[in-house]
């Protein structure tokens, strides 16, 4: 399977976004009150963890699928099921 690289990117733009506004958690408490807060940062934080290995996942892929791309494919064993 071939991935288009702009989907990677969206998502590492995303990502940033969803980080960004888990690392501005101070803020969070004044606008939300504690508990809504708090709530809000673990959505953020899981959603920007589990987008992250995805993210890293759909860059493993190699873009061609010939048998020497394959066998530098970091998460497989290198040999096409047939």
């Amino acid at each position: 399977m071939t991935i288009d690289p702009r989907i990677g990117f969206w998502l590492s733009i995303i990502l940033a976004v969803v980080l960004y506004l888990g690392g501005a958690s101070g803020e969070w408490t004044d606008l939300l009150g504690p508990e809504t807060a708090r709530r809000v940062l673990a959505i953020l934080a899981l959603v920007g963890g589990t987008g992250s290995a995805i993210n890293a996942v759909l860059h493993a892929i190699p873009s061609k699928s010939t048998p020497a791309a394959l066998a530098n494919f970091p998460l497989g064993s290198g040999k096409p099921e047939k």
